[in-house]
Protein backbone atom coordinates (compact mmCIF):
# COMPACT_ATOMS: atom_id res chain seq x y z
CA UNK A 1 0.00 0.00 0.00
CA UNK A 2 1.34 3.59 -1.30
CA UNK A 3 -0.17 6.71 -0.78
CA UNK A 4 0.27 9.86 -2.41
CA UNK A 5 0.00 13.17 -1.08
CA UNK A 6 0.58 16.31 -2.33
CA UNK A 7 4.22 15.51 -3.89
CA UNK A 8 4.57 13.53 -7.04
CA UNK A 9 6.74 10.94 -4.53
CA UNK A 10 4.66 7.70 -3.69
CA UNK A 11 5.13 7.03 0.16
CA UNK A 12 4.20 4.53 2.89
CA UNK A 13 1.13 5.28 4.64
CA UNK A 14 2.21 7.51 8.04
CA UNK A 15 2.89 10.59 9.80
CA UNK A 16 3.74 11.85 13.41
CA UNK A 17 2.91 10.27 16.32
CA UNK A 18 0.38 12.62 18.73
CA UNK A 19 2.10 12.92 22.26
CA UNK A 20 -1.21 10.68 23.90
CA UNK A 21 -0.60 7.80 21.48
CA UNK A 22 1.54 4.84 21.28
CA UNK A 23 3.47 4.29 17.84
CA UNK A 24 0.66 1.50 16.81
CA UNK A 25 -2.03 3.11 17.55
CA UNK A 26 -0.41 5.99 15.77
CA UNK A 27 0.02 3.35 13.16
CA UNK A 28 -3.40 2.80 12.87
CA UNK A 29 -5.23 6.20 12.79
CA UNK A 30 -2.62 7.29 10.22
CA UNK A 31 -3.72 4.30 7.82
CA UNK A 32 -7.30 5.04 8.85
CA UNK A 33 -6.86 9.04 7.66
CA UNK A 34 -4.84 8.50 4.82
CA UNK A 35 -6.62 5.36 2.92
CA UNK A 36 -10.01 5.10 4.38
CA UNK A 37 -9.23 1.24 5.51
CA UNK A 38 -9.97 -0.40 8.69
CA UNK A 39 -7.18 -2.22 10.22
CA UNK A 40 -7.80 -5.58 11.60
CA UNK A 41 -4.10 -7.05 12.34
CA UNK A 42 -0.93 -5.53 12.96
CA UNK A 43 2.60 -7.00 13.47
CA UNK A 44 5.52 -4.76 14.18
CA UNK A 45 8.25 -4.88 12.12
CA UNK A 46 10.85 -3.00 13.44
CA UNK A 47 12.50 0.87 14.53
CA UNK A 48 14.87 2.64 12.13
CA UNK A 49 16.24 6.17 12.31
CA UNK A 50 16.82 7.67 8.84
CA UNK A 51 17.24 11.21 8.00
CA UNK A 52 17.37 12.18 11.96
CA UNK A 53 13.70 10.83 12.22
CA UNK A 54 12.23 7.79 13.82
CA UNK A 55 10.38 5.18 12.02
CA UNK A 56 8.42 2.61 13.41
CA UNK A 57 7.25 0.06 11.03
CA UNK A 58 4.23 -2.03 10.95
CA UNK A 59 3.40 -4.96 9.05
CA UNK A 60 -1.12 -4.61 8.77
CA UNK A 61 -3.65 -6.85 7.59
CA UNK A 62 -6.96 -5.22 6.33
CA UNK A 63 -9.90 -7.06 4.91
CA UNK A 64 -9.21 -8.12 1.20
CA UNK A 65 -12.53 -7.11 0.03
CA UNK A 66 -11.32 -2.95 0.89
CA UNK A 67 -10.77 -1.12 -1.78
CA UNK A 68 -8.56 2.12 -0.27
CA UNK A 69 -9.96 5.36 -1.23
CA UNK A 70 -8.35 8.94 -0.84
CA UNK A 71 -9.20 11.03 2.00
CA UNK A 72 -8.13 14.42 3.09
CA UNK A 73 -4.64 13.81 3.18
CA UNK A 74 -4.11 12.11 0.64
CA UNK A 75 -4.70 12.14 -3.91
CA UNK A 76 -3.67 8.83 -4.21
CA UNK A 77 -3.76 5.26 -2.41
CA UNK A 78 -3.45 2.04 -4.06
CA UNK A 79 -2.02 -1.38 -3.54
CA UNK A 80 0.92 -2.42 -5.96
CA UNK A 81 2.84 -5.44 -6.28
CA UNK A 82 6.20 -5.14 -4.38
CA UNK A 83 7.63 -6.37 -7.83
CA UNK A 84 6.36 -2.29 -9.16
CA UNK A 85 7.69 -0.98 -6.36
CA UNK A 86 11.23 -0.02 -8.08
CA UNK A 87 9.49 1.48 -11.04
CA UNK A 88 7.81 4.22 -9.21
CA UNK A 89 8.72 7.14 -7.74
CA UNK A 90 8.74 6.83 -3.78
CA UNK A 91 10.32 8.47 -1.31
CA UNK A 92 13.67 7.71 -0.83
CA UNK A 93 13.46 7.39 2.77
CA UNK A 94 10.56 4.98 2.21
CA UNK A 95 12.63 2.67 -0.32
CA UNK A 96 15.31 2.51 2.42
CA UNK A 97 12.70 1.10 4.89
CA UNK A 98 11.29 -1.54 3.00
CA UNK A 99 14.84 -2.95 1.72
CA UNK A 100 16.00 -2.97 5.71
CA UNK A 101 13.20 -5.08 6.27
CA UNK A 102 13.96 -7.19 3.48
CA UNK A 103 10.48 -6.18 0.92
CA UNK A 104 12.79 -5.29 -1.87
CA UNK A 105 16.29 -5.89 -2.77
CA UNK A 106 19.15 -3.68 -2.38
CA UNK A 107 19.94 -2.31 -5.58
CA UNK A 108 23.78 -2.84 -6.80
Amino acid sequence: MLVRKEALEWSLPGGNIDPWETQLEAARRKLQEETCLPLSDAQFLGHHVLQAAEHWVYRMAVPSSRVPQPSHETVECRWFLIQEVSQLQVKPSNLELLRREGFIAVKG
